[in-house]
């Protein structure tokens, strides 16, 4: 663990090189399965209710059954601490998202807020399809680097330009959400999935996924209980 981060901050300089000679980078972070393992708000909530979701009670009760993905937060206090600029972008609704702010304030340490470096950025449905339009804040604050763990924040991220890196999700949240890591990884060998768990590996193993994007390398085992 403590090798793969020490080759990670090696990168994080090559990309300091990259995208600005200023050195200050503006760095996005997704939330759920990125920043915070939120799988058991979720489940609480469609036990409790069923569907459709109300992402206003999930950002409500995050603060009860919601855990921080802790690599993740190491990385933004290491970008923060450098002088870099740290902004989350999510694809929830934006009801209630002060909640939000508020427990990721008290998890992080420093404030995050609504509308300055917290942003909400639902997916809009085009025919029967619903997008991303994670893309168009990017683009709107500069961002330099991307954090998600989704196909749809990869394919945001190269839509607007920046430099996508896929975090590793818990094994709970791939069985909860097959379809969404290169195709569903439960049902074998199919045109529409091609890729298994075993494939996954290889990807993780090579730090370069399916759409070309970086890898974090790290192996995250799941939440500690509060």
């Amino acid at each position: 663990m403590l090798n793969s981060f020490k080759k990670y901050i090696l990168s994080i300089l090559f990309f300091s090189y990259i995208f600005g000679q200023s050195g200050i980078l503006n760095v996005g972070f997704d939330i759920d399965d990125t920043v915070l393992y939120s799988e058991e708000a979720f489940q609480a909530y469609i036990k409790k209710n069923g569907y459709p979701i109300d992402y206003g009670w999930i950002n409500q009760n995050d603060k009860n059954y919601s855990f921080p993905i802790t690599p993740t937060i190491d990385l933004i206090h290491f970008f923060r601490s450098r002088g870099h600029n740290v902004y989350f972008i999510t694809a929830r609704q934006g009801i209630n998202g002060q909640d939000l702010a508020e427990h990721l304030t008290n998890e992080m340490g420093y404030s995050i807020k609504k509308d300055v470096n917290l942003f909400f950025m639902p997916k809009e449905k085009i025919g029967d399809q619903r997008f991303t339009t994670k893309h168009k804040k990017m683009k709107e604050l500069n961002i330099d680097l991307f954090y998600g763990d989704s196909d749809s924040d990869i394919i945001a991220a190269l839509k607007a330009g920046v430099h996508p890196v896929r975090i590793v999700r818990n094994n709970t949240s791939i069985d909860a959400y097959p379809d969404n890591y290169f195709g569903n990884v439960t049902k074998g060998d199919l045109k529409e999935s091609p890729f298994n768990r075993e494939d996954l590996k290889i990807f993780y193993k090579s730090s370069v996924g399916i759409f070309g994007e970086s890898i974090y390398p790290i192996d995250w085992k799941g939440p500690l209980k509060k």
